[in-house]
């Protein structure tokens, strides 16, 4: 790796995290969705066991959301809680040890556009509901909702999930398109599922390039998470690879990922 791609990850993982705060991170994703939520699940477990507590932020409008891999009951949403004083524990369930689900509303926040004090109740409401949450990973489904518009999403740093078939690679690009539209310039984390380092290193630099020439947006690499049967074995068993199978290629690979994100924030 040059020097400056190493600085320029670095760079993307400063801003990626700040300290002494939750940091809202939103997840795109041009991949199935058992794979995502796997993606989102794993990567909570592998900052949990750097010490993190995680909250698992359903926010797609989707009944296969990260939410569908909870126990969570139905029906119980985020938005339905408008009191800042109001006891949050309902609104959030412990799946496991320092891992938290929640849906963050039952209609289109875009609904909401229109009414800038019902936006910021429910922003509060978010950062109020468990202040002491390291990390906020908010599953992202734009076809259905624009969650962005809350204040409290609006500044969340966003990864894009691709892997290396070309109708995923242009649906992450299309999606950095559309929300460039609505957001601006601003940098986007790439993270490649299911593929080598090589093949993950040569379409994220294919990526930079239209998105630098077209959108006037910086692409940063997140790496790539290896083809592993262990991660699909560990789900049927109900666990994550990180606890399942810990010596597993790609429980090294969420860890590592877990350590730079923490570290910068550190």
């Amino acid at each position: 790796m040059s020097s400056n791609s190493r600085q320029d990850q670095a760079d993307g993982l400063r801003r990626l995290i700040s300290a002494n705060s939750t940091k809202h991170i939103a997840f795109l994703s041009a991949i199935p969705a058992a794979q995502k939520n796997a993606v989102l699940n794993n990567l909570a477990a592998a900052l949990v066991n750097k010490g993190s507590d995680v909250h698992l932020l359903d926010a797609s409008l989707n009944n296969q959301g990260i939410s569908s891999i909870s126990d969570q009951p139905q029906g119980i949403y985020l938005s339905d809680s408008t009191e800042l004083n109001s006891d949050f524990s309902q609104f959030m369930f412990e799946q496991s040890r320092s891992i938290y689900f929640s849906k963050l509303s039952s209609n289109p926040i875009n609904s909401l556009k229109d009414q800038p004090s019902a936006l910021e109740s429910l922003s509060q409401t978010l950062i109020n509901i468990k202040p002491d949450i390291n990390f906020c990973l908010v599953d992202v489904f734009l076809e259905n909702d624009n969650p962005f518009l809350l204040p409290a999403l609006s500044n969340a740093d966003i990864i894009v999930l691709t892997n290396i078939t070309a109708d995923s690679i242009k649906s992450a690009y299309l999606q950095i398109k559309a929300l460039h539209a609505q957001l601006g310039r601003r940098p986007y984390h790439i993270l490649m599922v299911g593929s080598t380092p090589e093949q993950a290193t040569l379409i994220q630099n294919n990526m930079s390039q239209a998105a630098k020439l077209y959108l006037a947006v910086p692409l940063i690499s997140m790496g790539a998470i290896p083809q592993d049967d262990f991660i699909s074995r560990a789900a049927q068993m109900g666990k994550t690879v990180i606890d399942a199978f810990p010596t597993a290629v790609s429980a090294g690979v969420f860890r590592s990922i877990a350590t730079k994100l923490v570290e910068a924030n550190n």
